[in-house]
């Protein structure tokens, strides 16, 4: 599966493309290989980080030893992305001529030939005797235990552990081996040992985040996955309800204990996961019925308002999904106009019930009742009315969706729905003035992608020069740099000798040779930039490091 560009802005945040385009381009991805659908590759960041990618011909799923955890794909899986698209005809080859090496040594062994080298390496490999009895027969070679599996895993963290016990931040204990292990009997259709792998994965994850320096990274990130493959392990074997429900008690117990407290919504997924059938819901609200608070605490006791609002609106969610009509609307009734959810869980519920005039009359309200940031969603629902029935509204409602949120297909949808006079006169004008203006936030460069997206260069440039930052310069390079080519050179020179003496080192060094490549490339001033290089070596001369990264400029 060939990825375009656009295809990967698609699977990442804007920062994240630009940062793994500008690491693609100053080459920091390496080792990049490929063996049947497994990619894998090297992207030096901080420092070296192994990215891991499995394609089919209609998806890709892609892992990352970095700690990233802002949504959707980290820089350096993006630069190896962008490596792959690049390089792929190469990389097909290479992969080819592999494989068929491979297969022109199996095609020519005899079997006995065969089975005395596996007879070999499965009497040598404990692990891999194992999986291979796992992989052709479903079952172990060795029974094995939650808690045999817990400590097995535990090892791994004593291994990488100092002797505190702590793991820096950047040590990633790898549970690659485990959770290939539970895809063995996955395989096998043995799911409920699957479950007790992925069991024994979470708990050991959460028992020891107070031991790790990145409780909201890489470990966050495997846990959750834990506890998703967990779930999906349990729908997968069938069960009864009775046999559930050992697994719905202790989703359960887990979610009330909330230890730690950040992974209590995984437990909540967990439970909305496996409890699919009447009896499995009405069980799930029977355990929950003794925890529900009287009413909502004042919202400056922050934790007990925050655990009784999660209580209640998980009530709501049983009372819905067994269509508990009369309890649900007694109780939503009751809180929302206190928190904005359980407005949203309201106007859900009338429209479900073919309420649609008290349901926009619910939204409506909301809209007056919280702040802008909260009211994504009430105003996405006041969308689809509007659209048909009042069109200044669902073009105001469009106007503060984009505003908030930035979705440029609120924004084009908005610009359908204007005549040309409306949209230059007056929408764009309230648009741009209503954007954030603080110019060190990634946030702020929306404004500068609206005046390219209208043609408004002058304007486009003009906010780049005003950020006077590096990375912006190069994130509009391709756009804007042919067009203003003379201001584009003078912003790059009067911006990079400070940069230069901003620190050392040398990743420092090659963004510094990745800026001078790109005002290199701007035509009419060979003469400008050679003087530039020059006065460069001759300032940092006693800099070996960033004279050897400047060899061929």
């Amino acid at each position: 599966m060939i990825l375009t560009l656009e295809d990967i802005k698609n699977l990442c945040t804007e920062t994240s493309f630009v940062r793994g385009l500008d690491y693609f381009q100053m080459g920091n991805v390496t080792n990049l290989e490929q063996f049947g659908n497994k990619i894998t590759a090297t992207v030096e960041g901080t420092r070296d980080y192994t990215v891991t990618i499995l394609t089919n011909k209609k998806t890709i799923a892609a892992t990352c030893t970095c700690p990233y955890d802002w949504g959707g794909y980290c820089k350096h899986i993006v630069a190896a992305l962008i490596a792959l698209s690049d390089n792929d005809p190469k990389i097909k080859k290479d992969k080819d001529k592999k494989e068929k090496k491979i297969m022109k040594i199996l095609n020519n062994l005899s079997f006995n030939e065969l089975k005395d080298f596996l007879t070999s390496e499965l009497g040598n490999n404990p692990s891999l005797r194992n999986h291979f009895t796992i992989y052709f027969s479903g079952k172990s070679s060795k029974g094995k235990s939650l808690n045999d599996y817990k400590k097995e895993i535990n090892l791994s963290y004593r291994e990488i552990s100092d002797s505190g016990g702590y793991i820096e931040y950047g040590t990633e204990v790898d549970f690659s081996y485990i959770r290939d292990l539970a895809d063995r009997y996955t395989d096998a259709g043995n799911f409920l040992e699957a479950a007790t792998i992925y069991q024994a994965l979470s708990e050991v994850i959460a028992e020891n985040m107070e031991e790790v320096d990145d409780s909201d990274g890489y470990y966050r990130d495997e846990f959750c996955l834990a506890i998703e493959y967990f779930a999906n392990c349990i729908n997968e074997a069938e069960l009864s309800h009775i046999e559930k429900k050992k697994y719905i008690d202790y989703f359960f117990g887990k979610y009330i204990k909330n230890d730690p407290d950040y992974f209590r919504e995984n437990y909540d997924d967990a439970l909305s996961e496996i409890c699919l059938s009447k009896d499995d819901l009405e069980y799930w609200k029977k355990l929950l019925k003794p925890y529900l608070p009287k009413n909502l605490p004042d919202s400056e006791q922050w934790s007990e308002y925050y655990q009784a609002k999660e209580l209640l609106l998980t009530q709501l969610y049983l009372l819905d999904s067994l269509n508990h009509e009369k309890e649900f609307y007694e109780l939503v009734k009751k809180y929302y106009r206190q928190e904005e959810e359980f407005c949203l869980s309201y106007i859900e519920r009338l429209e479900k019930d073919n309420r649609c005039k008290e349901a926009i009359k619910i939204a409506e309200e909301g809209l007056d009742l919280f702040p802008e940031h909260m009211l994504i969603e009430i105003r996405r629902f006041l969308n689809r009315f509007y659209k048909k029935q009042s069109p200044e509204k669902y073009k105001q409602n469009l106007i503060n969706l984009f505003i908030q949120n930035k979705d440029w297909n609120d924004y084009e949808r908005l610009k359908e729905i204007c005549s040309k006079e409306d949209w230059k006169e007056k929408i764009l004008s309230i648009i741009i003035n209503n954007l954030p203006k603080d110019r060190d936030r990634f946030s702020s460069d929306t404004i500068i992608d609206i005046y390219l997206k209208e043609k408004m260069f002058e304007e486009a440039f003009e906010e780049v020069l005003a950020k006077k930052s590096l990375f912006t310069l190069d994130t509009y390079y391709k756009d804007l740099s042919a067009k203003f080519p003379e201001g584009y050179f003078k912003a790059y020179r009067e911006l990079l000798i400070p940069f230069t003496d901003s620190k050392m080192g040398r990743s420092h060094y090659r963004n510094i040779v990745s800026y001078l490549n790109r005002m290199k490339k701007i035509k009419g001033f060979e003469e400008e930039f050679n003087e530039l290089v020059s006065l460069l070596k001759t300032k940092y001369a006693k800099r070996p490091a960033f004279l050897d990264e400047m060899k061929y400029m």
